[in-house]
C-alpha cells in the first residue's frame, strides 16, 4: 500500500504538498480538489482537542480519488499511512511507515520501520483520549540499544518485539480509530462505525522491513 511514498524523503516534509498547520486542526479546506488531489487542513473548531490527544498532522493528501495519505507526528515519532477506501472493509491489515530519530554507532540516524497491524475494528471515537505510544517507543529504543549487531531478519524482528507485540497492536489500532474519526469530519459517509473484519487471530503485527538512514 505504501509503495507510492516509499521514495519520499521524510525530512522533506512533503515539500511538494500543502502543509497542515497543527495549531488549527479539524476543518479541511479543499484547494482545487479535482486538480491537485490534496487538502490543506485548518481545523480551528477542534484545535484544543487536537493538542489534547497528542496528534500533530504534518500533511494530508489524496494520491487518488479513493485514497487519503496521512503524515503526522505523535511525540517524537513520525508516521506515514494511506487509507484506501476500496480496501478499508476487505483488508484485515493496515500498513504504517514509522520513523524515529536515534543514534547508531555514534551517528545520528533515522530508524524506519514498515509495520502491518491487524485491524481490530473500524470505529470512530466520540471523545478521543490522548494518544500514547509507549510500546512503539520501546520498539525503537531496542533498535538503538542493539545497534543492529545481529542481522536484520525475522529472528531480529521477533527479538525486538518480544513481549510488546500486543501493545504495539493496541497503539496502532487506536491511531487508526483517530484517523477514522478525522475522516468523518470531511467524508462522514466513508466510515461504517463498529465494523468488524474477519481476520486470523494471533497475528497482531507483521514487521515488513527495518532500515537505518544516516542523517549526519
Amino acid at each position: 500500500m505504501l509503495e507510492k511514498i516509499s521514495n519520499i524523503n521524510p525530512q522533506d516534509k512533503f515539500k511538494s504538498g500543502t502543509k497542515v498547520l497543527p495549531t488549527n486542526p479539524y476543518i479541511i479546506h479543499a484547494n482545487d480538489y479535482n486538480l491537485k488531489k490534496k487538502d490543506s487542513a485548518l481545523f480551528s473548531p477542534l484545535a484544543k482537542l487536537m493538542s489534547k490527544i497528542n496528534w500533530h498532522i504534518l500533511n494530508l493528501e489524496y494520491p487518488s480519488d479513493d485514497e487519503m495519505l496521512f503524515h503526522f507526528l505523535v511525540d517524537d515519532i513520525e508516521f506515514f499511512t494511506i487509507i484506501n477506501f476500496n480496501e478499508l472493509y476487505t483488508n484485515s491489515h493496515h500498513e504504517f511507515s514509522i520513523i524515529k530519530s536515534g543514534f547508531y554507532k555514534n551517528s545520528k540516524v533515522n530508524f524506519e520501520a514498515s509495520i502491518e497491524v491487524q485491524k481490530d475494528e473500524i470505529a470512530i471515537l466520540e471523545f478521543p483520549d490522548r494518544i500514547e505510544i509507549s510500546h512503539l517507543k520501546r520498539f525503537f529504543n531496542r533498535m538503538e540499544i542493539n545497534e543492529f549487531n545481529i542481522a536484520i531478519n525475522q529472528k531480529f524482528y521477533d527479538e525486538i518485539t518480544l513481549g510488546i507485540e500486543n501493545g504495539i497492536y493496541s497503539e496502532l489500532n487506536y491511531i487508526l480509530k483517530v484517523i477514522y474519526t478525522f475522516i468523518t469530519t470531511k467524508h462522514p459517509d466513508k466510515i461504517k462505525n463498529h465494523f468488524i473484519l474477519k481476520s486470523q487471530p494471533n497475528i497482531p503485527i507483521i514487521i515488513q522491513q527495518i532500515d537505518i538512514i544516516n542523517t549526519d
